[in-house]
């Protein structure tokens, strides 16, 4: 390692330590916190024996077998399952963080399956990492881990490659397979950009084989990001669990001042509302969202090739949307920002497959013929509902 990457590693390891300490302020007194596994969460590890040594009473569980000799020569009191099903927050690292959705890959350091027990179990999920690892889409820098089972190894390869996975069997240093603590393989599959990383854990979760996959979507509860100008926390409508995910407070300001959005503001809303519906889907629980997805793009993005959701779209003309809008009281939308929608407006075509509503009717009706047209579709987990203006949340 050159002089100039061992200074960078210094201080990525640096930006590590900030974050691990702010994310460890998280715990309070009488925790069952799940310990994480990798250099980031051994940095977490650190400042969690500090807090120990100054009075703060928790036990841990731990995620690897070398998470827990860190912790136990740093004399945090251990537990297991055994003793506590339930854990109050977990504090891990992560490969992979995507912006707007917060959704993961971990699993370079080979504790995968282990570390989505202990997060599946976890109130909380709080991750810690420096700013190198976040990015636009999963998979643009890293692998996709995923633990298999040593029997039919080569089988279970093929049958992801088919997914259309670049696969490599992980070695150890000395040159032999990686066998991890609970004695699997890991298989390093590269997808490239991940559009749709919920549907893509699901296929791979169902190839025959596989333990577990590296992709952890709908977890992250917060994300302590740390970088030159200090350690940043970024919350995702996902972890709100089930909460509907509201605007930036800058696009709320802008629209109240009367300022219509551009595409660019209304970027980071729409990521919102994807991670929200990725969210619904990786928890198995139904929703309706309603935004003003008013162009093909924009729908195309929170929708995608997800095939659980349906649009449905609330068709009114420009009279009695603006009756509706003006009938609103304390929205941070005016009635002069209308017009802008409407001709920002491209209604759905065909190939969206929109279930369309006339806007006319009460509300009431309006909410009946939505059930019934749904429930007429077999109306799977999710639904989006996707009125032009009409809507509390207009992005």
């Amino acid at each position: 390692m050159s002089t100039t990457e061992s200074m960078r590693e210094m201080d990525r390891d640096t930006f590590k330590r900030a974050a691990a300490k702010a994310a460890v302020e998280l715990v309070t007194q009488d925790m069952v916190v799940g310990l994480g596994s990798g250099s980031t969460a051994a940095f977490a590890i650190e400042a969690l024996a500090e807090r120990h040594r100054q009075g703060l009473r928790f036990v841990g569980i731990p995620t690897s077998d070398r998470t827990a000799a860190q912790a136990a020569a740093a004399d945090i009191p251990l537990t297991s399952f055994a003793e506590h099903r339930q854990i109050d927050l977990t504090i891990d690292g992560a490969d992979e963080v995507e912006q707007g959705t917060l959704n993961l890959i971990k699993g370079l350091g080979g504790a995968l399956l282990r570390e989505k027990i202990v997060a599946a179990a976890s109130n909380r999920l709080a991750i810690v990492v420096d700013g190198t690892k976040l990015v636009d889409r999963l998979g643009m820098r890293t692998a996709v881990p995923v633990e298999v089972v040593a029997f039919g190894l080569e089988a279970t390869q093929e049958s992801l490659e088919v997914l259309g996975a670049s696969v490599r069997l992980r070695m150890s240093p000395a040159g032999q397979p990686f066998v991890t603590d609970s004695g699997n393989r890991i298989l390093d599959c590269n997808f490239g950009r991940i559009s749709d990383p919920a549907r893509l854990e699901k296929r791979v979760r169902h190839v025959i084989g596989v333990v577990e996959s590296g992709l952890f979507i709908g977890r992250a509860d917060p994300v302590f990001v740390a970088d030159a100008a200090g350690v940043h926390r970024l919350d995702s409508a996902r972890a709100h669990r089930g909460s509907p995910p509201v605007h930036p407070e800058i696009n709320i300001a802008k629209m109240h001042a009367g300022i219509p959005l551009t595409d660019a503001d209304r970027q980071p809303w729409l990521e919102r509302v994807a991670a929200w519906i990725d969210s619904q889907r990786a928890n198995k629980q139904p929703g309706i969202i309603t935004c003003s997805a008013l162009k093909r793009a924009y729908r195309q993005f929170i929708i995608g090739d997800r095939p659980e959701v349906r649009l449905v779209y609330l068709r009114g003309g420009r009279d009695l949307i603006a009756e509706h809008v003006a009938g609103r009281r304390g929205h941070f939308m005016p009635a002069s920002l209308l017009r802008s929608q409407i001709d920002t407006l491209e209604e759905p075509d065909p190939s969206e497959d929109s279930l369309t509503i006339e806007a006319s009717a009460p509300p009431d009706q309006i909410a009946e013929e939505v059930i019934r047209l749904l429930c007429a579709t077999t109306v799977v987990q999710n639904t989006i509902a996707l009125p032009p203006v009409t809507t509390a949340e207009e992005p």
